[in-house]
């Protein structure tokens, strides 16, 4: 038995009533936009994909000129459709009418990254420095965001900045293939991050594209939280981290609340409960006795029971109704 059905027999709707709505319900259109979107990105990734795959497996075959042409004719065809649909720039988030714009604007800035990298990877044309290539796509990433108004473009930009300082920006990369006890690896991170932090707050300030924000604070967040974590860990003044990891976590509190965004709620309870505990180890782990095993019994048991509060009450902590 269906609502309908239910509040026809509890009076509150008749039997007209009743069937209008069953015959609406069995009528009206399903939506497929995420899923039509899902697909269109993985049909661009995955044709991207096989571009390189058909270079590394005929490189001897095809040559490097008829590659790079073809790339360079298939980046040029893309940009050549996105600048004759475009909209004219705008601070405010603009919406364009053709279903296909953002995905083409992504192909060709995939394409036009890979030409670049292969251009100077063959040719060496702008020196034998590959950060000069980094940051020039980097900056030509960042003119293809704000230009055709595309958060997948900017975060291109992001993560070829952070290459060109020489972090890997996705937090799984960072831990795996990063060395975060090079105190230079960690200076160059927390830099990084207060830089697009800052950025973001300016931007916003200016009211020039707001809608990025989110892009540039997980960036951001995630790039100074596993930064000052392995200064923590690994550096000498450890109280020094652990204040500046407090004062984030302060700020992204504060954040997430403002925005009512749960995920950088989570991010700051999640790299400040990490950092906590280590602290509560390392003190606890200076005394060997008895009562200091019950007090680290206590602040797990407390501290399990704290993480639990905050599911439960994080629409609370937002300002959620």
């Amino acid at each position: 038995m269906n609502e309908n059905s239910q509040l026809n027999i509890d009076g509150i709707i008749n039997f007209e009533q009743t069937a209008a709505i069953d015959k609406f319900e069995s009528n009206k259109p399903l939506s497929v936009h995420w899923e039509l979107r899902t697909l269109l990105y993985a049909g661009v990734l995955l044709f991207t994909s096989g571009i390189g795959i058909l270079i590394y497996k005929n490189i001897d075959s095809i040559g490097h000129q008829a590659i790079l042409a073809a790339i360079a004719l298939a980046c040029a065809g893309c940009f050549y459709y996105v600048y004759k649909q475009r909209l004219p720039y705008s601070h405010q988030e603009t919406k364009h009418i053709s279903p296909f714009f953002d995905y083409v604007v992504l192909l060709g800035s995939l394409l036009f990254g890979t030409f670049v990298g292969y251009l100077q990877y063959q040719y060496s044309l702008l020196g034998l420095d590959y950060g000069v290539a980094l940051l020039f796509s980097t900056i030509v990433f960042f003119y293809f965001a704000y230009l055709f108004d595309h958060k997948g473009v900017l975060s291109l930009g992001i993560t070829s900045l952070a290459a060109w300082a020489g972090i890997t920006a996705t937090p799984m990369d960072m831990i795996e293939k990063n060395d975060f006890s090079d105190t230079n690896i960690i200076f160059t991170s927390i830099v990084l991050g207060l830089t697009i932090l800052l950025f973001s707050r300016y931007s916003d300030s200016k009211n020039i594209k707001k809608h990025f924000s989110f892009s540039y604070n997980t960036f951001a967040s995630n790039l100074l939280f596993i930064a000052l974590l392995a200064a923590l860990f690994s550096q000498p003044y450890k109280w020094i981290s652990f204040i500046c990891l407090a004062a984030i976590c302060y700020y992204y509190i504060k954040y997430a609340i403002e925005q009512q965004s749960f995920i950088f709620l989570l991010f700051s309870v999640v790299y400040g409960y990490i950092a906590l505990t280590y602290c509560v180890v390392s003190m606890l782990g200076m005394f060997r006795s008895d009562a200091v095993f019950t007090l680290g019994f206590f602040y797990v048991a407390a501290s399990g029971f704290g993480i639990i509060a905050f599911f439960i009450n994080y629409k609370k902590i937002l300002q959620l109704k």
